[in-house]
């Protein structure tokens, strides 16, 4: 049976704040606990910023940081976060990637003195105010012969404050869902989908297991993946979930109090009522009137296709990811430039 760890023993009462950082196209959360204490959940691509928006934020030290699995554009940035604040605990996927940014990470942590192991499927990591995180994934085995063994192998989270439920996914693809429904999944209130919204992952069978309130994506203006897809958009409509996008906004930021959620900064990019929000998004500056009201929701697959089906086919966004910077990655400096002053 796997230890219950605990990085603080006495329970506070408080809001939980959720921010989902703007990196363009890439991944970044930051939770932060009543009491003050801080969780870093992936950090972007190298030029994203994220150590100069967690000082903003008023970070000074990081209890755990996650890194969901080693492609660059979640974990390009974490080398910067690793020489600059002090971790107690780093917790990854544990594949390793060729990459010399993956190599440099490594180096770092060696030489901060950081304690850096493998997330064990099934262990519980205790904050303050009762706020658990639980490894749903990687399994005890890892998935082999996916579309991309890396995204497909990525730490999934299950993020528990009180009543309030929160579902980190990484980039996990359809066998990912698959296996980790085996284990139960949980209704959640929140869901970080997986993949910048990708086709690859979300299928209508797991957003019904997930039943989520709201949904959070993380992806940069004009991305050359067309993420997020639209299956995906057209999945999570189709369940009546309230859909966030950085895209859109920029930093989205979620304050949960233990008996309900409330998003502090951010417009849905479509809600319920059936129309996008017509504002000026923080991430655009463009006129209201230049964003399109996304399509109404379509039939959409039943169920994600199997490992078998995906096997074979080459992440082409893996070798792009190791070229260079997305122009999103600038606009994201760019964001959080204006949104400091």
């Amino acid at each position: 049976m796997l230890p219950l760890l605990s990085l603080l023993a006495t329970a506070t009462a408080g809001t939980m704040q959720v921010h989902m950082l703007d990196v363009g196209q890439g991944d970044s959360i930051l939770l932060q606990t009543p009491a003050g204490k801080n969780v870093l959940i992936d950090a972007g691509k190298k030029g994203a910023v994220v150590y100069q928006q967690l000082e903003t934020l008023g970070v000074r030290e990081l209890e755990l940081v996650v890194t969901s699995h080693p492609h660059t554009d979640h974990m390009g940035g974490m080398e910067a976060v690793v020489r600059h604040l002090p971790i107690a605990l780093y917790l990854d996927s544990g594949l390793e990637h060729t990459t010399h940014s993956y190599a440099s990470l490594m180096e770092s942590l060696v030489d901060e003195g950081v304690s850096h192991r493998r997330a064990e499927w099934g262990e519980v990591i205790t904050l303050d105010d009762g706020i658990t995180i639980k490894v749903l994934w990687p399994g005890n085995s890892y998935l082999r012969g996916t579309r991309s063994d890396l995204n497909s192998n990525s730490v999934v989270l299950q993020v528990d404050h009180g009543d309030d439920c929160f579902l980190f996914m990484g980039d996990a693809e359809a066998p990912t869902e698959v296996e980790v429904s085996r284990g139960g999944v949980p209704q959640c209130d929140v869901l970080k989908v997986a993949h910048h919204g990708s086709n690859h992952s979300s299928s209508a069978a797991f957003l019904r297991q997930v039943d989520p309130d709201i949904a959070l994506i993380s992806s940069g203006q004009d991305n050359r993946y067309g993420h997020p897809g639209e299956l995906t958009l057209e999945a999570l409509q189709r369940q009546e979930v309230a859909i966030y996008r950085t895209d859109f906004w920029g930093q989205i930021t979620l304050d949960s109090t233990g008996s309900g959620i409330q998003v502090s900064d951010g417009r849905p990019w479509w809600s319920p009522n059936g129309s996008a929000q017509k504002v000026t998004p923080v991430s655009a500056q463009v006129p209201a009137t230049s964003i399109p009201t996304p399509p109404q929701p379509k039939d959409v697959p039943e169920a994600p296709p199997s490992a078998a089906a995906l096997s074979g086919v080459r992440d082409v966004e893996e070798r792009a990811q190791e070229k260079g910077s997305d122009s999103t990655e600038n606009q994201s400096r760019r964001n959080w430039r204006r949104r400091r002053n």
